[in-house]
């Protein structure tokens, strides 16, 4: 009987939850969400997983559509021309994102509230705003004082 560790069980019961049978593949990918800093590409996922587990890109991708489609996990667009997703039970933050070196720090507080109110207000066609998702772009300040001509490219991955 293997022995089961309170995070292990928090992933079992966030699977059962959903409706899902807590397999080792949905597992691995789930335990690899709540210990990331920052989202995951599918690509990431597939390099970090220790290959002795044996879960192949298929099922990595696969994993991934069933935990959007269940909302364990949401999608994120760091414009990267490929999908980035983390957890979707976290509190709710935005990213902000170095335009230059792809570097990421969370923004806790995007003040939205109230225009989201004034977006339904004006709404032909809508009853209410579910979610909504928010990326900054800039230039993070150890980019900045390089004051290289560095063209500014956003299809970089975020340092770790």
């Amino acid at each position: 009987m293997k022995n089961k560790t309170p995070r292990g069980d928090a992933l079992h019961t966030m699977l059962r939850t959903a409706g899902y049978k807590a397999t080792g593949p949905r597992l691995a990918v789930l335990g690899l969400f709540r210990a990331a800093r920052n989202p995951l590409s599918a690509q990431e996922i597939l390099a970090t997983l220790p290959r002795s587990t044996g879960i192949d890109q298929a099922t990595v991708y696969r994993t991934i559509k069933s935990l959007k489609a269940k909302g364990l996990i949401k999608q994120i667009d760091l414009r990267h021309n490929h999908a980035h997703y983390e957890l979707a039970n976290i509190a709710e933050h935005h990213h902000l994102i170095c335009l230059r070196c792809g570097r990421m720090e969370d923004v806790d507080q995007c003040g939205v509230e109230p225009l989201q109110a004034a977006v339904l207000k004006n709404a032909k066609h809508f009853a209410e705003i579910r979610e909504h998702a928010l990326e900054f772009y800039g230039v993070c300040k150890a980019c900045a004082a390089k004051k290289e001509s560095a063209p500014i490219t956003i299809n970089q991955h975020a340092p770790r």
